[in-house]
């Protein structure tokens, strides 16, 4: 068995598109002779109908192909060699693993195998593959060659493993920047001063992006998977912590506006039944009148610090989230991953 084109692999769905080059190879004792009898005949094509021929099939394909039959003859030599060609377009099942995805790594395995027939009267001896790299795939790094001895259990058959690996292609990076711009924008959300008004919408704007592209890209991942996606698990932290973030926008905004409003209550002019204020206190109620206002100006300080303070806590809370779950993730994603079994 060769590849000889790997179209795609349906990541969602778990389908492997690819057309084989298959030489199934048989003796049949009843077809031998003797070249010297017939004018140094070694070789001879005759209709796929008039010989026998094994029943062997893709046993893990989803799918059967159109062209199966696009070799309708059978190569004969006269040793009692059987050759026969195909050029099947087939769609083939393939368990994916989504953990390490876009960085991730696949083993499909081809299941060759004898239809009806029992072990004891036709089975398959060797199953060869190799890539026969007719096209270059741009999207994954293909790796297919070996040799299968023949498995007996009620019926016998053979498996080829396909190994693939995911290319960086300029697709993955387009997917992978928004993810990380989104990163930076929720720990930038805490440098904006709560004096321009907009801390909570962009908080709330940068929230509704990482939902959205959550969900987004959710539907791209595969419906059955061993493992969930690192990627996924990433963008619901980001986006728990961006939650976070903007209810802690709101807090801070909140302590701004009472302070706000504490200072223009003791900046405005004494005023009563709109006139101002003109009489003076004696020496002790001046006196008394300045403690005040300097404990009143202590605690408007002690207001502002505490928001600002408050601020710049979040601020550091929200860098060091962020770098601990973007290392965590990072190393999770290039680690080698389990070995699957053969």
């Amino acid at each position: 068995m060769g590849l000889h084109t790997l179209y795609d692999l349906d990541f969602v769905n778990n389908l492997l598109k690819a057309r084989y080059v298959l030489v199934k190879q048989w003796h049949d004792e009843r077809l031998v002779w003797n070249p010297l009898e017939h004018n140094n005949i070694t070789s001879l094509y005759m209709s796929k109908n008039e010989v026998w021929m094994p029943s062997i099939i893709m046993c893990n394909s989803m799918k059967e192909s159109d062209d199966e039959d696009n070799f309708p003859e059978v190569r004969i030599f006269n040793n009692g060699l059987v050759e026969r060609w195909s050029l099947p377009l087939l769609q083939s099942y393939c368990e994916v693993n989504a953990y390490a995805y876009p960085f991730d790594e696949h083993i499909c395995k081809i299941y060759m195998c004898i239809a009806l027939h029992t072990p004891q009267h036709t089975q398959i001896n060797t199953l060869i593959y190799y890539d026969a790299d007719h096209t270059q795939n741009y999207k994954w790094n293909v790796n297919i060659s070996g040799e299968m001895k023949g498995i007996k259990f009620s019926f016998s058959y053979a498996f080829a493993s396909i190994h693939l690996q995911r290319k960086l292609t300029v697709g993955i990076i387009a997917m992978l920047i928004p993810t990380i711009m989104m990163t930076i924008l929720t720990v930038f959300v805490f440098l904006l001063p709560p004096e321009s008004g907009e801390k909570v919408s962009l908080a709330t704007t940068i929230f509704l992006s990482n939902v959205l592209y959550l969900i987004q890209f959710e539907k791209k991942t595969p419906i059955s998977s061993k493992y969930p996606s690192l990627l996924i698990l990433y963008l619901m932290l980001l986006s728990l912590m961006s939650g976070i973030t903007t209810l802690g926008s709101v807090v801070v905004s909140k302590l701004y506006v009472i302070q706000s409003s504490n200072e223009k209550k003791l900046s405005s002019p004494c005023k009563k039944k709109n006139k101002v204020c003109s009489n003076q206190i004696a020496d002790v109620s001046s006196i008394s009148m300045a403690k005040s206002e300097e404990i009143s100006r202590n605690t408007n300080g002690n207001h502002k610090f505490n928001y600002i303070r408050l601020d710049t806590i979040l601020l550091k809370v929200s860098i060091i989230t962020s770098i601990i779950i973007s290392v965590i993730f990072i190393s999770l994603s290039f680690a080698p991953q389990e070995k699957q079994e053969e």
